[in-house]
C-alpha cells in the first residue's frame, strides 16, 4: 500500500524509478557488447593460430658463422655478440675456483673467466 498524499511526490519516484530502470537497461547492454567482443576477439584469436607457421627443428636454423661447430653454452664471446647482435665484445663463461682455508674452516668461492 502507497500513502502517497502529494502530486510532486508521485512525480519524483516516477522519475526516480525511470532513472534507475534506464541504468540497469544501461548495465545490460553493456554486458551484451562486451560479452559480443570477447566472442568476436576469441574467435579472431583462433583464426591466428591456424594461420601460423609450422613448428621446425630449432638445431636447423641457421646460426652465424662465428657460431659454426660451437656447442649450446659454450659459444666465444664474438658468438655470443653476434647471436645477441652486440658490437662489443664480452665474457660468457666463468670458472668457479674455490679455496680452503682449513684453520679459519672456511672456504672461498671465486668466479674467474674462463680462457678457452
Amino acid at each position: 500500500m502507497t500513502f502517497i498524499h502529494d502530486h510532486g511526490e508521485q512525480h519524483a519516484h516516477r522519475i526516480r524509478d525511470l532513472a534507475i530502470a534506464t541504468v540497469a537497461a544501461l548495465a545490460v547492454f553493456g554486458g551484451i557488447v562486451s560479452i559480443a567482443h570477447t566472442v568476436q576477439t576469441a574467435s579472431a584469436g583462433g583464426m591466428q593460430s591456424e594461420m601460423a607457421a609450422p613448428k621446425t627443428d630449432r638445431g636447423a636454423s641457421a646460426l652465424p658463422a662465428e657460431c659454426q661447430g660451437q656447442t649450446w653454452g659454450h659459444w666465444t664471446a664474438s658468438c655470443a655478440s653476434a647471436l645477441s647482435g652486440n658490437k662489443g665484445m664480452r665474457q660468457v663463461q666463468f670458472t668457479t675456483v674455490e679455496t680452503r682455508q682449513p684453520t679459519a674452516n672456511t672456504s672461498v668461492l671465486e668466479r674467474v673467466p674462463s680462457s678457452s
